[in-house]
């Protein structure tokens, strides 16, 4: 416990830009600054002396806590207090030991606070917005010199082929590689600009039929694969079919991906439960990654293979994430190189 008593002055007491109350052990107004008296509708000095069971019945009964002792490390708590002046006041509490026999509880106004959540989400969503339509925009543009470039490759190809030495086919074939990568890195940038934009229209969904479509996909994609896929039945969520399939595509493909230099081969979709929640789950056998790296793993063009081994551009991760984010769900993975991943997601259930 912090000793705040030689910390904070009783002019910084006065001062702090929240309410404050500086209780007794047993819940009695010691001292209260002025912004407390506006929230708990009190006039000035009237608050002093009050126990904390007339203002926050939730927490006391008489001199009684109905809670265990407060700590330093308690999160917040959301509570109605009653107003000296007959109305009540949603605040937001935080509890600080003070001195041995007292503490302190700050007081926000619930309605304030969450005013400003809205505000700052609000400018995160316009910048998210702005930065979703400079990708947009940048991606198209940068289409016109790529199609360019990759249009006299091959007409070098189709006219000058017979002439090139070694070198120069060498050098044409990396000019088409490149530019291959290139045209799959805008792609990317589209798909994560347009799932963090388009309109959701959420229904119920049944992920284990979608899986076994993006399944399909992936084999007849690569008739030579033999991968065992192991579905489980009857998972079903809400969400926008079009969104979680192309998150479904993005995380049924990389085990597609990491699972092709593996022997016997598995891919498993199967939910787990944890602490009441649902996570959907996708489990390889493949290559694995090391998780000291785990922290970049959902960034955009993040790479933890070499091109070599597994191509790709680092893009699908980053897009599932978005579109998880979008169904007020959560993602993360777990990993052993050699021997697989899991990549696990939430998603928020259906509304009342």
């Amino acid at each position: 416990m912090s000793n705040l008593a030689e910390k904070i002055s009783p002019s910084h007491f006065e001062a702090l830009p929240v309410g404050a109350l500086l209780l007794a052990s047993n819940g009695a107004v010691i001292d209260a600054n002025a912004a407390a008296h506006v929230l708990l509708g009190a006039a000035p000095g009237a608050l002093a002396g009050r126990s904390a069971a007339l203002l926050f019945p939730e927490l006391w009964s008489g001199s009684a806590r109905h809670s265990e002792e407060f700590r330093d490390t308690d999160p917040p708590r959301r509570v109605q207090a009653r107003r000296l002046d007959g109305g009540e006041i949603a605040l937001r509490l935080r509890f600080a030991s003070f001195a041995a026999d007292r503490f302190l509880v700050t007081l926000e106004d619930i309605a304030d606070f969450e005013r400003e959540i809205a505000e700052r989400s609000a400018e995160v969503v316009a910048a998210n917005r702005e930065f979703e339509k400079f990708i947009d925009i940048a991606a198209h543009d940068l289409r016109a010199p790529l199609r360019i470039l990759t249009g006299f490759a091959d007409a070098l190809e189709d006219e000058c082929a017979a002439v090139l030495n070694e070198d120069g086919t060498t050098f044409l074939r990396e000019i088409r590689t490149a530019g291959s990568r290139m045209e799959g890195i805008i792609d990317g940038l589209l798909a994560i600009a347009r799932s963090g934009r388009a309109e959701m229209a959420c229904e119920s969904l049944d992920l284990t039929t979608l899986v076994e479509l993006v399944c399909y996909e992936l084999r007849h994609s690569d008739s030579t694969r033999e991968v065992d896929w192991q579905i489980a039945p009857d998972l079903n969520a809400w969400g926008d079919v079009r969104l979680m399939m192309t998150a479904l595509r993005a995380l049924l493909g990389n085990a597609w991906k990491f699972t092709g230099r593996t022997g016997n081969a598995q891919v498993r979709f199967h939910a787990e439960q944890r602490e009441g929640v649902t996570w959907f789950c996708v489990t390889d056998n493949g290559a694995g990654f090391d998780m000291a790296h785990a922290g970049r793993l959902f960034k955009p063009f993040t790479r933890l293979h070499r091109q070599d081994e597994f191509p790709g551009h680092g893009m699908g991760l980053a897009t599932a994430q978005v579109i998880v984010r979008r169904h007020g769900g959560q993602i993360d993975a777990e990993s052993v190189p050699g021997s697989g991943t899991t990549v696990r997601f939430t998603l928020a259930p259906r509304p009342e």
